[in-house]
């Protein structure tokens, strides 16, 4: 009794420290309230069976369930546009057992059972099987409802391999879909766009710039309503029915990520955050205001600097050869492992320290392709100057210039071209990818740093989507999903697609059980 009561004195005192936050800069504003309990407004400025918190993924599907269930809904964004992290994603979406899957991979019997096994085993334990079971057994379900929606599927690819998973879980799960005008840079966009139009045509209200400051929480009522701030003034919004909460995660808040993600923190202080602006975090502290819990917080979505060593997170994409070494100038990873899994062992690394060892015919493969989502010149000699990439006649020398160990380094590389020159197997970490010599002066090191993509885990839920406070009891009317909710993946991200089909699932179940509610009076 006493743990439990020092828990919820924690949880209430981090909720404090939170709201505090906004004080400060952090959240740019947002005013965010602090009460358990409040009052109903004497008039409401407008009012709505479903009133969806963030116009992102989440909330967009969100509002289409409500309108296709016959509920009037509003959906308030902080942003200028909707998408949020979706927009500027890759689009892709996990799945398994559908007919995409049979039609473009090899995995003819793949099933959600053995995708569950796999997300379950990626989450170490942190995340709840009833809500990763259900989310993997509607996947397909959620590929036929985009489809519906007007979005299509034209190619299946994979996740690179998770060492401690046994590959009968493994999979070609990832769907890529068609439309878009750039590419993959196009494709989360063109995802967004598809379902907006869609949100829109059936009637849904979007209030852009429009950031929600406060739940309004009344007694058994539960959550009633929110206070907005539209151009400065603040305004209240009724819920009829209920409330759900699609913010998106806290990628963006220092203060946060140092309470719960130092990896996080790392990441925003050392890295290049491509997460949208907006995402501050603010629906995990209005729900924690009001008593809400919190669940699979301390992961992030993060991958290398470069494609150098890692297996190719995009169909198509040739492999660039590269190998890991930490400040001690050893491998401590096989690189062309799954991405999130492999940025976690390098933030592992004392002082988070390694680099990216490559020779000159991996240069010679151009700027493009060893770059990855940064742009690089295709020579690399900007990059070079600027100090970006170190470059050395030998490995020697290029160990005193990156400030490792130069015995190690020169170690480490023989032991890698010797693997390379004899067997084409990997001695050390059983690499899958690039496995050819790197014995071509000069020589090439890149420091890694993390191309972040957001943060993982948030205001805990049941299979339902409801939210639930710091006794597991439900908060009456308030919903939750995607990445402003928590407690489906683990301490990393495991796997492209996993994000979107979390707003897919998510913004589908909770509309459907909040369409259900009973109006309030």
């Amino acid at each position: 009794m006493g743990n439990e009561v020092a828990r919820r004195g924690f949880i209430k005192g981090v909720a404090l420290a939170g709201i505090g936050v906004a004080g400060t800069g952090i959240l740019a504003g947002c005013g965010l309230g602090s009460s358990k309990s409040t009052s109903i407004p004497t008039k409401w400025d407008k009012e709505a069976d479903i009133v969806v918190v963030g116009g992102g993924g989440t909330g967009i599907v969100a509002a289409i369930g409500a309108r296709e269930s016959n509920n009037s809904v509003i959906v308030l964004e902080k942003a200028a546009t909707v998408g949020g992290n979706t927009a500027i994603s890759s689009g892709v979406i996990q799945a398994a057992g559908t007919k995409y899957q049979k039609e473009f991979s090899d995995y003819k019997d793949d099933t959600p059972q053995k995708h569950y096994e796999y997300w379950i085993r990626a989450a170490e334990g942190i995340a709840d099987p009833d809500i990763v079971k259900e989310l993997a057994n509607d996947a397909p379900n959620c590929i036929d409802w985009l489809v519906a929606h007007g979005l299509s599927y034209i190619d299946v690819y994979g996740v690179a391999r998770i060492p401690y998973i046994d590959a009968q879980y493994m999979a070609d799960r990832i769907h890529v879909p068609g439309g878009g005008t750039n590419g993959v840079s196009g494709w989360g966009k063109f995802h967004v766009d598809t379902l907006y139009k869609s949100a829109q045509s059936l009637g849904a209200e979007f209030m852009l710039n429009t950031p929600v400051k406060k739940l309004i929480r009344n007694g058994d009522q539960g959550v009633i309503g929110v206070v907005a701030d539209q151009g400065g003034k603040d305004i209240t919004i009724k819920a009829k029915k209920a409330v759900i909460m699609g913010s998106g995660g806290y990628d963006r808040n220092k203060v946060m990520a140092k309470t719960y993600c130092p990896h996080q923190l790392w990441a925003l202080e050392q890295g290049v955050c491509f997460a949208a602006p907006t995402n501050t975090g603010d629906g995990h502290l209005m729900g924690q205001a009001i008593g809400a819990d919190l669940a699979g917080m301390g992961g992030n979505i993060g991958l290398p600097t470069s494609n150098v060593g890692i297996t190719p997170t995009l169909p198509n994409v040739p492999a660039v050869p590269g190998i890991y070494v930490n400040k001690y100038g050893e491998r401590f990873v096989a690189e062309s492992d799954h991405y999130g899994y492999v940025m976690r062992i390098v933030f592992a690394q004392e002082e988070h320290i390694a680099w990216s060892i490559f020779d000159e015919s991996v240069k010679k493969l151009g700027g493009k392709l060893v770059s990855g989502i940064s742009s690089m010149s295709e020579d690399l000699t900007k990059e070079i100057a600027d100090g970006k990439v170190i470059m050395a006649p030998t490995i020697k020398e290029l160990a005193d210039k990156i400030n490792v160990n130069a015995d190690n380094l020169v170690k480490t590389m023989d032991t890698w071209n010797k693997d390379m020159t004899t067997t084409k197997k990997d001695s050390q970490f059983n690499k899958t990818v690039g496995l050819t010599p790197l014995n071509q002066a000069p020589y090439y090191a890149i420091k890694i740093i993390e191309y972040n993509l957001g943060t993982v885990g948030g205001l805990r839920i049941n299979t339902k989507g409801q939210v639930l406070d710091t006794e597991a009891n439900v908060i009456p009317r308030l919903y939750a999903g995607g990445q402003c909710s928590g407690g489906f993946m683990g301490p990393y991200y495991p796997g492209t697609g996993s994000g979107i089909i979390s707003t897919v699932y998510f913004g589908r179940l909770c509309s459907k059980i909040a369409s259900g509610e009973k109006a309030w009076s």
